[in-house]
């Protein structure tokens, strides 16, 4: 792999994150991750887990109350980790890795499952580990990673190869009759393909004049969950189970949308701890 002059974040599903990031870790020996999933010692509290990394870092533990503070964990400090919230926890790891910064950290889906306020303090979390060493950030969430102020590559699964995502990317161009409307994607709930006709439904229901697959890669924030289906992830209140073989989900606003049984698997890893 060649140098990193900065850092960057690649949106990819999670099964393609875990990939570039496993490939990245066998080419680099220079390298910490930060996984979701990551084992906390549940019967520490937050200080001691602090202190039994930054004494296998060889860090001061003098410094040990700045790292709280900078992570906003001071206050939980003396908490037993089983005790603490999603966000605290995200926090809690973001203050290891800082213990544990080596050139490059790699971080595994840092925003999934937090509710709105979790989420501005992990990007500001996330934000100061960037400042302390250069980071490479993998979520399926586009939004929250162009919110991080670095640069943005969408990894296209089937060419294996990675594309710069600017900001505008996120609002959606429709033309209809003539006239250019500009969506951003926080205002669509779900985007169905009918007889090859692609129909955009927010407040109001839009004709598109893109097919299903490229509206797929210029909304990534939505998932693929049928074959005639896009859904905003975020409006997604509940998966549920029709019967053998038969699922579906429920939007906030009522509207029910199938989803295929191989599907089922990923969007409940993409949905863990939102719904």
């Amino acid at each position: 792999m060649e140098k990193l002059d900065t850092s960057l974040a690649i949106n990819a599903s999670m099964e393609d994150g875990k990939k570039i990031m496993d490939a990245v870790q066998e080419e680099m020996d220079a390298v910490a991750c930060f996984q979701i999933d990551d084992g906390l010692y549940e019967q520490l509290t937050v200080n001691t887990y602090l202190k039994m990394f930054a004494k296998l870092s060889a860090t001061s533990t003098k410094n040990l109350g700045e790292i709280e503070k900078k992570y906003s964990v001071s206050e939980i400090r003396k908490k037993k980790i089983k005790q603490l919230n999603n966000t605290q926890k995200r926090l809690v790891s973001l203050a290891r890795m800082d213990l544990q910064a080596k050139e490059i950290c790699l971080l595994s889906e840092p925003f999934q499952g937090l509710d709105k306020a979790g989420l501005n303090t992990c990007l500001t979390g996330v934000k100061n580990l960037a400042h302390k060493t250069k980071i490479i950030v993998f979520s399926a969430y586009l939004d929250e990673l162009h919110n991080l102020n670095i640069p943005v590559y969408s990894y296209e699964s089937e060419t294996q190869k990675l594309r710069l995502v600017t900001k505008n990317e996120l609002k959606l161009l429709i033309k209809i009759d003539g006239k250019t409307i500009c969506l951003a994607s926080d205002e669509i709930e779900y985007i169905e393909s009918i007889a090859g006709k692609v129909q955009i439904v927010g407040k109001e229901t839009y004709k598109g004049n893109l097919t299903l697959r490229e509206l797929e890669s210029k909304l990534p924030y939505f998932y693929r969950c049928h074959r005639s289906y896009l859904v905003n992830l975020a409006r997604i209140k509940a998966l549920v189970t029709y019967g053998k073989n038969s699922y579906g989900v429920v939007l906030k606003n009522r509207t029910e949308i199938p989803v295929s049984r191989t599907k089922v698997r990923e969007l409940k890893e993409l949905l863990k701890g939102t719904i």
